[in-house]
């Protein structure tokens, strides 16, 4: 949370979601800075007494947001911590707190610009514990669409319980806010030729397109099945997830997307691929991001820097 805000969506989604899950919810704030923690320069007390200095003023700041929140019946704690980077300070929070959710607001450069996603924001989504909610907009869940981007042939080694993690959770939203589920999936056609020895084009079975579309179409149907979205419900797209996927979520005015991080090289090393980065950065509308069950933050516990935080 920003201490300084007067508003905030994130804090007003997040006490709106509390509030239907009967959560509770903590405003965090890591503050830091390399020429207050040269010790060189400062006498052990001195030292000290700046650092909490730091802390109390957000602190303050942050409390009296929580105070205007005390309406709506959440339980809002305040928590400040001396510690650096800001993101693994988050994690670490989320770690020692056992966090359900982080949500994380997006700003802006002007009132018009596009939202820009700071090395924080990626840093948080490939790296957090727990599932991080993306706000990017003000707009209420209230009957809101969600969108769940599923892959169903699990590209990208994703593991295949992850689809159903999406499609639950989004399911179990739509339903908090009285509005409904749809699922996407984008996908490239399989082209009749392949390149052999030497790059010579192998020509294929003339029908091969037609069957890739097929089976592509039977897995996605299989796996949103369950859920009994409806036809309307269900987007079966042919070309990039990047292009599809923002498209989709544009076409239906979805409120929210839920999508996975996807890994390359098993639960240790988790990262946003490009592809998943480009829908992240252009989709308009918040952004629900999910690890793979199993997940291990490669964050340690005990930070770097000298920690600092005030009952």
């Amino acid at each position: 949370s920003d201490p300084a805000a007067k508003s905030s969506p994130a804090i007003d989604k997040a006490v709106a979601l509390a509030g239907k899950l009967g959560a509770d919810v903590t405003l965090f704030h890591s503050v830091y800075s390399p020429y207050v923690a040269g010790e060189q320069f400062y006498s052990p007390d001195a030292l000290q007494r700046d650092i909490e200095g730091a802390v109390n003023l957000r602190k303050s700041q942050l409390s009296r947001l929580a105070a205007g929140l005390a309406k709506s019946g959440v339980e809002v704690r305040v928590r400040v911590r001396w510690d650096y980077p800001v993101y693994e300070s988050i994690v670490r929070e989320a770690m020692r707190e056992g966090v359900d959710l982080v949500v994380a607001e997006s700003h802006r450069h002007t009132r018009a610009a596009r939202v820009i996603l700071s090395n924080t924001d990626w840093q948080l989504m490939r790296l957090c514990p727990c599932p991080v909610l993306f706000v990017k907009t003000a707009r209420s869940y209230d009957r809101a669409r969600v969108l769940a981007a599923v892959d169903p042939l699990h590209a990208h080694d994703k593991p295949a319980a992850l689809d159903r993690d999406l499609l639950d959770t989004g399911r179990d939203l739509a339903a908090l806010f009285n509005g409904r589920l749809h699922a996407v999936h984008a996908y490239m056609i399989a082209t009749p030729f392949t390149s052999g020895v030497m790059m010579e084009p192998v020509p294929l079975p003339v029908n091969v397109a037609e069957q890739h579309a097929a089976s592509v179409r039977k897995s996605f149907e299989k796996l949103t099945a369950p859920y009994e979205l409806g036809k309307r419900n269900l987007h079966l797209r042919i070309g990039g997830a990047a292009d599809e996927v923002p498209a989709v979520a544009e076409e239906i005015d979805a409120g929210l997307l839920v999508m996975g991080v996807v890994s390359r090289s098993g639960l240790k090393r988790l990262f946003i691929g490009s592809t998943a980065e480009r829908v992240i950065d252009h989709v308009k509308c918040d952004v629900l991001v999910l690890k793979p069950q199993g997940f291990k933050t490669p964050v340690p516990k005990r930070p770097g820097n000298r920690p600092v935080v005030l009952p």
